[in-house]
């Protein structure tokens, strides 16, 4: 049936986090832990990068689809911000709480179902049956023109290994979060 943006970016975003985190961080409080892990995306680090290009491949998006998408996924990466707000560290375990400012797709994402909703014959191919393609280039046009931002917050766990913190695997929540789609 449908696959919506949220799902593939979820998709895409727990891929990319899983490798973000899986590798050890030399950062000797969690803080620098945390820090790196960020600027990883915002340096488009070739490992996130790669990722990202893999995960949209094996999507069923046009070319030009992909492209954008990637390019959305991009845009976000670089102009999320951060703000370490509190660090509780007990033993080889840490929580950080970050203020993150995200651009805001759920909003978009929020018109185009609505869209969908009120319209749907506006997604219908040249045969009148319901085209993903039509509703999935709508979403992601949609979502090229946020310039709007949200703020959350959320908890990373972080453990310590042989003197290095790492960062945990994130929460479908916080991975929607990180990528404005909560």
């Amino acid at each position: 049936m449908k696959k919506g943006i949220k799902t593939i970016l979820v998709v895409i975003c727990a891929l990319l986090l899983f490798t973000g985190c899986s590798c050890a961080l030399n950062d000797n409080k969690p803080e620098e832990a945390v820090e790196t892990f960020f600027e990883k995306y915002r340096a488009k680090d070739d490992n996130i990068m790669t990722q990202l290009k893999e995960t949209i491949e094996n999507e069923d998006l046009t070319d030009n689809s992909k492209e954008k998408y990637q390019e959305l996924m991009e845009k976000q990466y670089d102009q999320f911000a951060y703000v370490i707000k509190d660090t509780k560290e007990e033993d080889n375990s840490a929580i950080v709480t970050v203020e993150l400012t995200v651009l805001n797709y759920r909003s978009a994402i929020l018109e185009a179902e609505e869209e969908l909703k009120n319209n749907p014959d506006k997604f219908n191919d040249d045969e009148g049956k319901f085209s993903e393609e039509k509703y999935m280039d709508y979403k992601i046009e949609k979502m090229s023109k946020v310039n709007d931002t949200t703020t959350h917050t959320i908890d990373l766990s972080l453990t310590k290994e042989n003197g290095m913190w790492t960062v945990e695997q994130l929460s479908s929540d916080d991975i929607s979060k990180l990528h404005g789609l909560y």
